[in-house]
């Protein structure tokens, strides 16, 4: 089958795009500093626990058929700009989040048979693509199962009144004066209601991660549900 890619929802067979090499599945480089000491042997090692981006590239060739050089290569500059999802033919389930980092001569390539390579800055995870899926909603406390190979930092909605104690793998965070809902978004490190900032009804150090396996969700207070949007990804 012929490489391809999808970035935005439009596979690239459909712009007319020949791949001849897609990226290698690659691990991201973890954030780690080298603290040298005067006088000690070797290094220490502060691990932030955290990961870099990276670069995808992607090798490609457009055969210009009678098209309208000009039009066509507006049409492939616009799709290819900017930030937004991509999925590569020898990872079908899994997506990356994305931003085309490169400049392009499309003019020049769409004049002959010529080759051309894409650069995507990659954000170091990937997720499932039907992520829909895995959403979920609780009405009484469960254990979940982190199907991924590293922590998730999910979207979590609870709906409810007043004073409310969410408890992720025994970890408290409180959540106070709470009018209807709110949302704890862990990957932004933020805490909403629809539109409206709220992280002055949020009361905890950090913010809830589902750990790879099972993770505990229990709550106390006036709650009648909580949607999750777990986020599972990978490395």
């Amino acid at each position: 089958m012929q490489p391809y890619f999808t970035f935005k929802g439009i596979r690239s067979t459909d712009m007319g795009i020949i791949v001849t090499k897609v990226p290698p599945i690659t691990k991201p480089e973890r954030t780690v500093l080298e603290i040298k000491i005067s006088g000690r042997n070797g290094v220490l090692h502060n691990d932030e626990g955290t990961y870099l981006n990276y670069t995808k590239e992607v090798e490609c060739a457009i055969k210009n058929k009678g098209k309208d050089v000009p039009q066509y290569a507006e049409k492939i500059n616009a799709w290819l700009d900017g930030y937004g999802e991509i999925t590569f033919s020898n990872e079908p389930d899994k997506s990356y989040r994305v931003l085309v980092k490169n400049q392009m001569d499309m003019n020049g390539v769409l004049n002959s048979f010529s080759k051309f390579l894409i650069q995507f800055d990659t954000f170091p995870f990937k997720y499932a693509v039907n992520a829909f899926a895995d959403h979920f909603i609780l009405t009484t406390p469960k254990t979940i199962t982190n199907n991924g190979n590293v922590y998730a930092e999910p979207t979590i909605t609870v709906y409810g009144n007043g004073n409310i104690i969410l408890t992720v793998n025994g970890t408290n965070y409180g959540l106070n004066g709470i009018s209807g809902s709110v949302t704890i978004n862990s990957e932004m490190m933020e805490v909403y209601k629809d539109v409206t900032n709220a992280n002055n009804k949020y009361s905890a150090l950090d913010f809830p991660r589902f750990q790879v396996g099972e993770n505990s969700i229990s709550w106390t207070g006036s709650v009648t549900k909580i949607e999750v949007e777990p986020k599972w990804r990978w490395l």
